[in-house]
Order: C-alpha cells, then sequence, then structure tokens
C-alpha cells in the first residue's frame, strides 16, 4: 500500500464523516468532523490492538512519513492563512487590545505554566523526561483552535466583541505558539547535541522571526490583495490565494522568517480586502467555501493520521503514558484559567463578570489541528515524542469531545448571551 492509497483512504473517511454527521449528528460542520475524525483514530487504534494484521500495511506507510517536514513545511501554512481569511478583521480591529494580550502575553505564560506542571506530574509518575521537552509540550498545547466554538458562539448569542476576542486571540496565538515552539524546538537540539540557553540569542532568533514575519506577510497580503482586485474571476482568485500561501511560505523559510505568522498577516489583509467588498458575492463565496474546505479536510487528515501515529507507538503501551495524558487535562486547564485571568485583568473585556469571562474563554480555548499538528511535527529520537503525541491525543479528544460539546451550554447558564 503507497502513500496515494493511504491518503486517498483518509480522504474518502473524511467524506464520508462529513456526510454522517449532516445526516444525522447535525453538529457544526467542523467541529461534528473533528468528533467523528477523533472517535474513527480511536477506533483504528482499537482495531489494530486487536486485529494486528488488519492495519500493518498503513501503518508502515505511515511510519516513512516524514511529519516533521508534513506539518512544518506544508500543512501548518494552510491552516494558518485558512483561520486568518475567515475572519472578521473590522470585529478583530475594535478588540486589537485585548487580543494582543492574549496572543502574546497569554500564550508565553501558557507555556511556561503548562510545561513547569507536567514537568513536576511527570515526575511524579516517574517518567523522566527534560524540562525543555515539557516546554515544547507546552507550546504546541497552548493555542486554541476558533473555527469548532465560534459556530457554537454564534448559535449561544454571545456578544460580538466576545467571538471577535474568541477568534482573534486563536488565530494570532497560532502564529506566536508556533514561533515559541520552533524557538524551543531549535534549543531542545534534536540532533542530540548540547543544549544552548543564551538569552541574546533566543531573543534574536525571536525578534527576527516575528517582526520579519509579520512584515513579509504585510507585503504578500498587500500583493495578494490588488491581484484579487483585478482578476474578479472565481478560479482565478483561489490560484492567487494558493500562490500567496504556498509561494509565500516557501519564500519565509529561505529568509528564515516565521511563516506561520507571514501567513496570518497575508491573511488577514486579503480577508479585509473581501469585507470591504472589494470582489463581487460570487467570487468572494466561492474563495471562502475553498478555504473553509481546506481547513476542515486538513483538520480530518491530521487527527487520523495522530490515530495511526498512536497505533504504531501502542505495540508497547504504556500505562504511565495514559496516566499522564489523563493528568495533563487538569494541568492544561488550570493553566488556561491562570493564564485568561492575567490576560483579562490587564484588559478591558468583560462579559457579565470577570469570573464569568474567565470561564468563558477557559472552556471555550478547544485545541485542534494546529497541536495535532506540532505534536506530530517532532522528531521520534530525543524529543520524547511518543509520550507528547499521547497526551496532545487526550487533551484533543476531551477537548472537542467534551468541551466542544458542552460551551453552548455553559454559555446559556452562565447567563452571558
Amino acid at each position: 500500500m503507497n502513500l496515494f492509497a493511504v491518503i486517498s483512504g483518509i480522504l474518502c473517511i473524511t467524506a464520508l464523516l462529513s456526510y454522517l454527521n449532516y445526516r444525522f449528528l447535525r453538529l457544526p460542520a467542523t467541529i461534528g468532523v473533528m468528533v467523528m475524525a477523533l472517535g474513527v483514530s480511536a477506533l483504528a487504534i482499537t482495531i489494530g490492538s486487536t486485529w494486528e494484521q488488519s492495519l500493518k500495511a498503513p501503518c508502515r506507510v505511515v511510519e516513512g512519513i516524514d511529519f516533521s517536514s508534513f506539518v512544518l513545511d506544508y500543512a501548518l501554512a494552510f491552516l494558518i492563512f485558512a483561520g486568518a481569511f475567515g475572519i472578521d478583521t473590522r470585529m478583530l480591529n475594535r478588540e486589537r487590545v485585548p487580543v494582543m494580550v492574549f496572543a502574546t502575553f497569554g500564550i508565553v505564560l501558557s507555556t511556561f505554566l503548562v510545561g513547569g506542571l507536567t514537568f513536576m506530574m511527570l515526575g511524579a509518575l516517574g517518567i523522566e523526561t527534560p524540562f525543555i521537552h515539557c516546554l515544547l509540550f507546552g507550546a504546541l498545547i497552548s493555542p486554541t483552535d476558533p473555527i469548532a466554538v465560534l459556530a457554537i458562539l454564534k448559535q449561544a448569542g454571545v456578544p460580538k466583541n466576545l467571538e471577535a476576542d474568541v477568534a482573534g486571540e486563536s488565530l494570532l496565538n497560532d502564529g506566536v505558539a508556533v514561533v515559541v515552539f520552533l524557538t524551543i524546538y531549535h534549543l531542545a537540539d534534536p540532533s542530540g547535541g548540547e543544549t544552548h540557553f543564551g538569552v541574546g540569542a533566543v531573543a534574536g532568533l525571536f525578534a527576527k522571526e516575528v517582526i520579519g514575519g509579520g512584515v513579509l506577510g504585510l507585503l504578500l497580503g498587500w500583493f495578494g490583495h490588488k491581484a484579487l482586485r483585478s482578476a474578479m474571476e472565481p478560479t482565478l482568485d483561489i490560484m492567487i490565494t494558493l500562490a500567496v500561501v504556498m509561494g509565500g511560505y516557501a519564500l519565509a523559510g529561505a529568509l528564515h522568517l516565521s511563516g506561520p505568522l507571514a501567513m496570518v498577516a497575508a491573511g488577514l489583509v486579503m480577508s479585509a480586502a473581501l469585507s470591504k467588498n472589494k470582489l463581487g458575492a460570487v467570487e468572494q463565496e466561492h474563495v471562502d467555501v475553498f478555504w473553509e474546505s481546506i481547513d476542515e479536510i486538513l483538520n480530518a487528515i491530521l487527527f487520523v493520521m495522530m490515530g495511526l501515529v498512536l497505533l504504531n507507538i501502542a505495540e508497547e503501551f504504556r500505562w504511565d503514558y495514559l496516566w499522564a495524558g489523563l493528568l495533563a487535562i487538569p494541568v492544561v486547564l488550570l493553566s488556561r484559567v491562570i493564564s485568561v485571568g492575567f490576560s483579562v485583568g490587564l484588559t478591558k473585556l468583560r462579559c457579565g463578570s470577570p469570573r464569568k469571562t474567565v470561564t468563558l474563554l477557559t472552556w471555550g480555548g478547544l485545541r485542534g489541528g494546529i497541536s495535532v499538528a506540532l505534536a506530530l511535527s517532532l522528531r521520534e529520537e530525543g524529543m520524547s515524542r511518543d509520550l507528547i503525541v499521547y497526551m496532545t491525543y487526550i487533551i484533543v479528544i476531551f477537548s472537542v469531545g467534551i468541551q466542544g460539546l458542552t460551551v453552548g451550554r455553559l454559555v446559556r447558564k452562565l447567563g452571558v448571551a
């Protein structure tokens, strides 16, 4: 079984899940596909552990995939641009102060809180893990995914400013979290050499990636915006956005700048062009549907692939890894409460009361495709990959399956609609 056959199978599964959700579950499209994709990957693990030979062929193919390259060099560009392209930039501009606080101060604080608490938790379980690997886990699990929860928040009728804060925080913290993750990744030195913690070198790398990536993204978005205005043809418009994403991300890599932040900036600039009705209704609808579809398909593919990766490493099942994943749930939630609490305290954002605001932002902060993608990007040797993949998978299942399906009820209970 070759790679094309495996990817084709996963895409067929994605289409089937979308159809089943539309016919029976009737959940918002994205969260329904996420829930069912997680269920399929969990089923694959169960089948593989019971009938080992049934999934041997696809697992051998998955073992040969360079996930680090697939995720960091390809998937992230599309995921992050899709998130930025679908946001309401006018509301985001009005809520820029709390969004910036959440996406910068909040994400860094969350990274270190999760990393520190995870390090202590793993030590109590007798799992020896370097502290910097725990920071890696903190960086990849801190970004939230707005796509699934926004549909529910809109149905529940929450204030528009809160919708913008949830979407804006999730969008910008994707870019910031990836920069933090890659910075820690380089410090962890996956080649097995000595770890370096030079503060100046770290600050310089971070500043270059953030500032350079943002400036490049603004330029890409401006050129893409001009091209969209002059094209006004659905197929050509889609090709232009694809060229911005693929060409821009490749250029950022060649210049050693932050590709994810470049995609955030480019997506926001081009989204603003659409929101100002620079395109006709038909062109705008085609482009919007295309990028919404790309986001849903990539998320489902990543979830199913994660199940296959877990199936590979589950041959030597470890109960301590399972306990680590379950205990990581309260660790991540507690860290989210603290980071959101401090961030809300620094802004004027209120939704009823500070307590209600923190509660809703904590429970509505779902983990999704970005966390899965970063976990899969870790190298197998010297990066505690198996442990981190286990913990990430369990947290994402809880986040999407429990938090995502109950956040609507929480909104009504808090009375913030």
